[in-house]
């Protein structure tokens, strides 16, 4: 097949990632002359699913908000535990409506363009890069790729490795049943008691609600098994509640320390996922996308190597938090109740964020007080993982 279509830079799926790279080139009018091309599924999945993020103040995405929040809760089978929210507020939004909201504005540029196929391979060629698709071919100086395949998948799996696994409904009930300010964090009551599992709670209207039950584990489970949690909370703490489920979501989040950006090279960057862009301790990723991406045009600008490479402090404590949950899944509720009891919310955001000073980082490692910690320290000092 004949390659029959040149631009400057092709972004490998429309997806997160994709989309967030997408809408910061089109904000810099840097790029005002670079041409692009969005190479999306042939049959992209219309569900909605939610994104989830905290910032500061007000933010580009606040017009396309389902809700944000100021304040939390966080049960453990012991506690409830409040968090304080009013600096950065906790923020989720639709995916459809962020996809749509993304697209809508970069159809409007003349230098953008969408295009419907499946990306069969790319291979690399002297100063250019050819994406075979099953339609056609294209040419590019550079490509971002957001493709997670099997092979990495394979490779990741020889290191500390868990999974991000959950499923969701939005609910409306008849009765005011929800405080829409306010939202359940993390709730260990109603779970699986020999993994780190807990429901986690979105109100969007005092009607409404996203109920989700989230597993950090090793293997995904049944869908039924999720279900008879959700059923098991509503039932506990909603007593007498009448509900109809509205929408549905359910997903798979890896969460490793495998090294990403290794399989990057000089003209193909992988991005999103497949980058390493999803935070391995926590499975967030909305914000690192944005982040990424910004990162990207300024390396681009200062025509340094395009690969996203994580800081080496925060991919170690990375590895220590994720090879607690490995090593001693059961653990999690307690782990995650003395993190959050025993530091600020803001001190915690910062952290997450990876913008903690290394007093910061210190102090929340101490206030932890865990042999479980200690141990996993020790073996990380010496091996790259468990």
């Amino acid at each position: 097949m004949k390659a029959n279509s040149k631009f400057d830079y092709i972004i490998v799926g429309g997806g997160l990632s994709g989309l967030h790279l997408s809408n910061c080139f089109s904000d810099d009018s840097f790029f005002s002359k670079y041409s692009f091309l969005i190479i999306d599924k042939e049959k992209r999945d219309k569900k909605d699913n939610y994104f989830s993020y905290w910032e500061k103040g007000t933010g580009k995405w606040d017009s396309i908000l389902s809700n944000k929040w100021n304040k939390a809760l966080m049960f453990s089978s012991k506690r409830k535990v409040e968090m304080d929210f009013s600096d950065y507020n906790y923020k989720t939004l639709s995916s459809l409506k962020f996809r749509d909201y993304v697209k809508k504005k970069l159809k409007k540029k003349k230098n953008f363009k969408f295009i419907s196929d499946t990306v069969l391979n790319i291979r690399e060629e002297k100063n250019k890069v050819i994406v075979v698709g099953n339609k056609k071919n294209y040419i590019a100086k550079h490509i971002f790729d957001s493709r997670f395949s099997n092979n990495t998948l394979k490779k990741s799996k020889s290191h500390t490795f868990l999974k991000q696994h959950f499923l969701g409904w939005v609910i409306k009930t008849n009765e005011k049943k929800f405080d829409k300010k306010s939202f359940i964090f993390m709730d260990y009551r109603v779970r699986d008691k020999n993994s780190t599992a807990f429901t986690y709670v979105l109100p969007f209207k005092k009607n409404e609600a996203l109920i989700e039950h989230t597993y950090f584990s090793k293997d995904p489970c049944n869908k039924e098994l999720y279900e008879d949690y959700l059923k098991k909370y509503l039932k506990r703490f909603y007593k007498n509640m009448e509900y109809k489920i509205i929408k549905s979501e359910m997903g798979i989040i890896p969460m490793t320390t495998y090294p990403f950006h290794k399989d990057s090279t000089k003209n193909i960057t992988k991005i999103g996922t497949a980058g390493g862009w999803v935070k391995a301790s926590t499975g967030y990723s909305f914000k690192n996308c944005e982040k990424y991406s910004i990162k990207i045009l300024q390396n681009i600008k200062a025509k340094k190597d395009l690969k996203i490479v994580p800081d080496k402090k925060y991919f170690f404590l990375d590895k220590i938090l994720l090879g607690v949950l490995y090593k001693y899944n059961y653990r999690g509720e307690i782990i995650f109740e003395k993190l959050i009891k025993r530091n600020s919310t803001k001190k915690i955001l910062r952290f997450l964020d990876e913008e903690s000073s290394l007093f910061d980082i210190l102090k929340i490692i101490i206030s932890m007080r865990s042999f479980y910690f200690v141990s996993v320290f020790i073996r990380n000092l010496f091996k790259k993982d468990l």
